[in-house]
């Protein structure tokens, strides 16, 4: 494999699968944050009215049910957030990303320590090296979570 290619299949394509990877996660991660938001709120507004006369407000008589289904769907919403950890692989996808964009810039300018003869050596070595750190990251996750 030439350097161009290497540079072209692996580390690019790697850096734009880590950025849109990272961006799917932090947009998962807010839209979840601003429902949980939203049915707290809501919370908020239903219990308002839970003190109401029956005869001028004749949905009070469920208010505490809907406050008990708000209050179960922001356990559920914040259940599936852990379960799916959008935040933790937002940043986790979004450090290999920069990591990898650092070390092409580094590479491609022949900054140190990429100033030598054999740099391409070197630089196929630093980049899978953080592409295996961001794989060792998820098999720690699957270890932890088997212990769980």
């Amino acid at each position: 494999m030439t350097q161009e290619e290497y540079i072209k299949n692996r580390v690019e394509d790697q850096i734009d699968w880590y950025g849109n990877k990272s961006s799917k996660c932090q947009k998962k991660y807010k839209i979840w944050q601003v429902i949980k938001i939203i049915a707290l709120l809501f919370i908020t507004i239903v219990s308002l009215f839970g003190d109401r006369d029956t005869k001028e407000f004749p949905f009070t008589d469920y208010i505490t049910y809907i406050v008990g289904a708000l209050g179960a769907f922001i356990i559920f919403i914040e259940s599936f957030i852990k379960i799916y950890d959008y935040k933790k692989l937002w940043v986790q996808y979004r450090i290999a990303s920069e990591n990898l964009i650092r070390e092409k810039l580094m590479f491609e300018t022949k900054s140190a320590p990429y100033n030598t003869p054999d740099s391409f050596i070197l630089f196929v070595q630093r980049c899978e090296a953080i592409m295996q750190n961001e794989m060792q990251g998820w098999e720690e996750i699957l270890a932890e979570e088997d212990k769980a």
